[in-house]
């Protein structure tokens, strides 16, 4: 046996593993889920019914709603992420690597901590009857507490800004290590020609870190589609299903309902909106690329 295929051989058994592991966990199960979705599987009976699952989630407002609040969801937390994941990373890279440290395991302290935990904090917190809310409101005199769970508009907020703090760590972690990679040449030079902070984040770093905001984009857009602890232990969908997201009504469908044909259709709808949302930054990449002659 030639040298080149030995080498082509030791390449496969390396990567046979991983491509017979994905197979197994991975793709067959996605492909399942594609099956799954054209078929009624309630109660132990499995009857072929086509699109008719597709049609019960478009023709249903519930599911509606809550394939708007995980898009709402996506559109609104995942660009904080990034804009916010750059400043604070753009704003530390380059101090002192005591200071560096300290701020990433401050902000990276909820990313490893329980979600479960974390989500019963917050319901503590938050509570009216029993909670800090509760407390502070008769500390300064307040016979009610307001009850910020029983609203919509509120609760949707607060669920943004508990997505925000549980991933910005993790987000501010990956823009450091990126930019402390960057060569300190053109930072230097940057300062030199008289830039400010603003020039270094417009000309240097943004450009630089185009990689690590696509690599979050992706990830931060599957994470975030997929938030289900946080809804089940603190709003469990409501106030009026305003909470409800397309992975909680998965959860119902499978798990409650025992419906499991349209739990497979949310599952592929939700695919393919990763899958579009992904595919469309990809081609505004590539259109940014050919304008700048790259």
């Amino acid at each position: 046996m030639n040298k080149k295929f030995l080498e082509s051989l030791k390449a496969y058994v390396f990567i046979g593993p991983f491509v017979i592991l994905s197979g197994a966990f991975m793709i067959y199960p996605v492909f399942q889920g594609f099956i799954r979705s054209v078929y009624n599987s309630k109660w132990n009976r499995t009857v072929f019914v086509g699109l008719e699952n597709y049609k019960k989630i478009f023709s249903s407002d519930v599911y509606l709603l809550s394939i708007k609040n995980s898009l709402l969801f996506v559109l609104v937390v995942v660009p904080l992420l990034i804009v916010f994941g750059i400043w604070i990373g753009g704003s530390i890279f380059d101090k002192k690597p005591l200071y560096v440290s300290s701020v990433r395991a401050c902000l990276y302290i909820p990313v490893i901590a329980s979600m479960v935990v974390m989500s019963i904090i917050w319901r503590f917190i938050l509570d009216s009857q029993t909670g800090l809310v509760r407390y502070f409101a008769m500390v300064l005199g307040y016979d009610k507490a307001p009850n910020i769970l029983a609203d919509r508009t509120w609760t949707l907020v607060l669920l943004m800004i508990i997505l925000f703090t549980m991933n910005i760590g993790q987000t501010v972690l990956l823009y450091v290590a990126d930019m402390i990679g960057i060569s300190r040449d053109l930072i230097e030079a940057c300062r030199i020609d008289g830039g400010s902070r603003l020039d270094l984040f417009c000309y240097v770093l943004v450009p630089l870190t185009m990689p690590t905001t696509i690599l979050t984009f992706i990830t931060q857009t599957s994470a975030v589609l997929k938030v289900f602890v946080v809804i089940q232990l603190l709003t469990k969908g409501g106030p009026n299903y305003g909470t409800t997201t397309m992975m909680y009504l998965l959860y119902q469908d499978a798990f409650e309902n025992r419906d499991t044909g349209t739990a497979s259709a949310m599952g592929v709808l939700m695919f393919m909106i990763s899958l579009i949302l992904i595919s469309m930054r990809f081609v505004a990449m590539s259109r940014e690329r050919k304008e700048k002659g790259l």
